[in-house]
């Protein structure tokens, strides 16, 4: 596992420098680390270059762009590149829409969506209420409420999250969860996935609640058995299974 840098950005590594092409490119949720994914990089096939970015704020990162300067470097790093594929999870999904709606335009992209935020109704569990607060409230008070509450969670999943959590900048995720939130209204993320990535699948971890039909999605669905919203804290080993047969079902897509 190698730290590769480009421009600002911190991105974890199988490969010690960049390639021209077979990315995967990992983009995390909200208040999670690219730690908590480390274990990929012992059983992704050696023809990829997995990349996974540090969001800002996170893993005590100094970095403070918004999710949209965030995209653009990103795409800087990709426009010469070739055979890209996205994965994104929760917040993470609407990264590739915003690299692909304002810059990465007319390139082949395989895109798995793995419960991202694609509607409004996806972020009334914890950005729209994280949005509700004005900043200095949630600075001062409510995050520390929602790292205590996470660490004394009955869910174990939610436990492994809050030691992501407590690594992140309370700023960073008050802001992110704004522009969530501001994303997701109208279904701006929504119609653009269906529309415009003709590779795609929408992940779903079987004890998930899913507010948009599955049949809403425009994607064939892949279920992640006996998991969650947090399958990768649940279940390294299905996830590990599932990941990596998702990236042999692209090559035939």
């Amino acid at each position: 596992m190698y730290k590769l840098k480009y421009k600002n950005l911190i991105f974890l590594s199988n490969k010690s420098k960049f390639l021209e092409h077979n990315y995967v490119i990992f983009f995390y949720g909200l208040g999670c680390s690219s730690k908590d994914l480390r274990f990929l990089f012992s059983s992704i096939n050696r023809n990829y270059q997995l990349l996974i970015p540090e969001l800002p704020g996170h893993n005590n990162s100094k970095n403070n762009d918004t999710l949209l300067k965030f995209s653009r470097k990103i795409f800087l790093l990709l426009k010469n590149k070739h055979k890209i594929t996205f994965f994104g999870h929760s917040v993470g999904g609407i990264i590739p829409i915003l690299i692909c709606k304002y810059f990465l335009k007319k390139k082949k992209i395989f895109f798995i969506n793995y419960e991202g935020n694609l509607s409004e109704v996806d972020t009334k569990t914890l950005t729209k209420k994280t949005a509700s607060y004005t900043l200095r409230e949630f600075i001062d008070k409510k995050f520390d409420s929602l790292l205590d509450i996470s660490k004394r969670s009955n869910n174990k999943s939610i436990i492994s999250w809050s030691l992501s959590l407590k690594e992140t900048s309370p700023e960073i995720f008050y802001k992110i969860s704004c522009e969530c939130v501001k994303y997701s209204k109208r279904s701006f993320s929504l119609s653009f996935y269906k529309t415009y990535f003709k590779k795609k699948f929408f992940l779903h971890g079987e004890h998930s609640v899913q507010e948009v039909p599955l049949s809403n999605l425009g994607a064939p669905v892949y279920n992640i058995k006996k998991t969650g919203h947090f399958s990768y804290y649940d279940d390294k080993v299905e996830f590990s299974r599932v990941f990596n047969y998702l990236l042999l079902k692209s090559i035939r897509l």
